[in-house]
């Protein structure tokens, strides 16, 4: 699969079942995007999963030792992994708690440098065992290291695509319009009905806004595609704090600029919002 300009080798019959950017309580330049996958199939309860975090701004040295062992109380050990790239291994200690109890599980994090600006940190966990510490299993040590070890960096389009994000985990640039989770996805995702999903503060339901899309570049075939959306309900998440943004949001169906490696500044109302959107294969 491809995603965010990564070529990731999945294993066949697992799906993707999280894309989201990286939340905290302060506002972050350049929080990770986080992806988890699942195998497909599988009973829920017991199925293989694994997760990828996209780090920006980092190397491999400078995020293991600011991000994962100075003052990381969870830390247990870090290693090189023989490879033909530079990967590195850092084991750290988590708990779980549910109906069926509680014990603890070494989470093992291989990280490689995937471009110049980024890393990609691949997670998997041992199973959740009441009063017993586990390991990942040696199957799910195989699929991490293939994952890794394959991983490529596409040379695709340079888009400067936003990042940033507030104190509420919303990715906004000017503090006023934002978009949930991502602002990356895919063309074939989008031509399913994949959208964005905007929130402004101050929006209620049913409101109508003018959005447009300006491309950024020459890829696609349309220099612009503009539209009227409305506001649908948007509740606070339940066990998520209350936000400003919070009561409405706008779902942005993208399929009409949907089109591999394209890059779209983002206006509302005759506004620039400064959110600029990517679209992958």
């Amino acid at each position: 699969m491809t995603a965010y300009d990564l070529a990731i080798a999945v294993p066949p019959g697992w799906e993707k079942t999280l894309d989201t950017v990286g939340k905290s309580d302060r506002a972050d330049a350049d929080p990770p995007q986080i992806l988890q996958f699942l195998e497909k199939g599988a009973n829920p309860a017991g199925a293989r999963s694994l997760s990828m975090w996209i780090w920006g701004g980092f190397s491999v040295d400078e995020l293991v030792r600011t991000r994962f062992v100075e003052g990381n109380l969870s830390f247990v050990s870090q290693a090189r992994v023989p490879s033909a790239r530079d990967v590195r291994e850092v084991i750290g200690r988590a708990s779980w708690s549910g109906p069926q109890g509680a014990g603890t599980y070494r989470a093992r994090h291989l990280f490689t440098q995937v471009d110049a600006d980024r890393v990609l940190d691949v997670i998997t966990y041992g199973a959740p065992v009441p009063a017993t510490e586990t390991e990942p299993s040696p199957d799910m040590r195989r699929i991490q290291e293939i994952i890794v070890h394959n991983v490529q960096s596409r040379p695709g389009l340079a888009c400067p695509r936003t990042r940033s994000t507030d104190a509420f985990g919303v990715i906004t640039s000017d503090g006023v319009t934002g978009i949930m989770d991502r602002t990356y996805g895919s063309a074939s995702a989008f031509a399913l009905g994949d959208a964005f999903v905007m929130v402004r503060r101050g929006s209620v339901v049913g409101q109508n806004v003018a959005v447009e899309f300006r491309q950024i570049g020459t890829s696609a075939p349309a220099t612009w595609v503009a539209y009227t959306v409305t506001a649908e309900p948007r509740p606070t998440p339940a066990g998520v704090r209350a936000s400003p943004w919070d009561g409405a949001a706008f779902k942005l169906g993208v399929k009409p600029i949907g089109f591999a490696d394209s890059c779209w500044r983002l206006i509302v109302d005759g506004a620039d919002t400064g959110i600029v959107l990517q679209v992958g294969p």
